[in-house]
């Protein structure tokens, strides 16, 4: 089938953005909205953001929901979408195809997110994918990662390593086959979850390359350091030793959202109706230190992931 019938086809009834002109034209119009306007873009390629044997249709919420984090951490929710395709000439059949537009329309019905344009190509490769997603913001502006104070707690939603147990569970055979599904498409907060960034977050950003290197690059941003109790962190699963702890909070693929707001804005962050956790705070300094059961942590000199081939360990940055 060409190209331009799988268009008609396939991803022209998704295309329910009022400018998307049944992705007939080569332009969309966006919608100007009513609150300031962001945009973020995350790409994913076979054999490096998922496994060629993963099913298409996680690969699409994937796709979908490693964007959506980082527009609910800038305190706004998704609004448009541009999608890029790369479809493989051989190894990927129609039904796939259809699988995969099937849950691409579903996770984006979930968010509230219209799908508004984008390009199809044929690669000789491997799958690969793209989307620029626009958000919404709820307050004056996005709430940034530069913005924490010194004495303002940190906080972070859902739980941390989940995403972790389903490598090794998909790599070694180690744990549960149940974490599977936390990498293959990870859970996100709910979307009251850009509300709470917006009313009291004063810096936030998503949690994607590991717990500790991005508290670390949220503090840095802010000019400060950054202290965690390790023991407070809702590790997926819990963690029976620090060792463990350590490596949950280093790896990545989380999805959760990581934030600073003022200690005075706690009881409202407790009340927020979904999961939210108090695990350090923002001071004068620079660095990131920890703690558990209250004793310094020597930490590793690595705290964060850049993914490599996924069939391979992660790639240490």
């Amino acid at each position: 089938m060409a190209e331009k019938d799988w268009i008609r086809r396939y991803f022209a009834p998704l295309a329910k953005a009022p400018g998307a002109a049944g992705l007939t034209d080569d332009t969309a119009e966006l919608s100007k909205g009513y609150g300031p306007l962001i945009a973020t873009v995350d790409a994913m390629v076979e054999g490096v953001h998922f496994f060629s044997d993963d099913p298409v249709e996680t690969i699409a919420r994937k796709l979908v929901r490693v964007n959506v984090s980082d527009i609910l951490a800038s305190g706004a929710r998704p609004r448009e979408a541009l999608l890029t395709l790369g479809w493989p000439q051989d190894g990927r059949n129609q039904d796939q195809i259809v699988s995969f537009c099937c849950s691409l329309g579903a996770e984006l019905d979930r968010w509230g997110i219209l799908l508004a344009g984008g390009d199809t190509v044929m690669t000789p490769g491997g799958l690969f994918l793209s989307l620029t997603l626009t958000g919404e913001c709820l307050g004056a502006g996005p709430v940034r990662r530069g913005g924490g104070q010194a004495g303002d707690d940190v906080w972070v939603t859902g739980e941390i390593g989940a995403a972790r147990r389903g490598y090794l569970w998909k790599t070694e055979g180690r744990g549960e086959a149940r974490w599977l599904h936390a990498l293959q498409a990870p859970e996100l907060p709910p979307l009251e979850a850009a509300d709470l960034i917006a009313s009291h977050a004063r810096a936030a950003m998503d949690v994607s390359d590991g717990l500790l290197g991005d508290l670390a690059t949220l503090a840095e941003a802010s000019g400060l350091a950054a202290e965690i109790e390790l023991d407070q962190v809702p590790f997926a699963g819990g963690a029976a030793s620090l060792v463990e702890m350590l490596d949950l909070a280093s790896w990545g693929d989380d999805y959760q959202l990581l934030f600073a707001a003022d200690p005075q804005h706690a009881g409202f962050i407790q009340d927020s109706g979904f999961k939210v956790t108090r695990i350090g705070r923002l001071a004068e300094g620079a660095g990131l230190a920890a703690t558990h059961c209250g004793k310094p942590v020597n930490l590793p000199e690595t705290l964060a992931f850049e993914h490599g081939r996924v069939g391979q360990p992660p790639v240490r940055s």
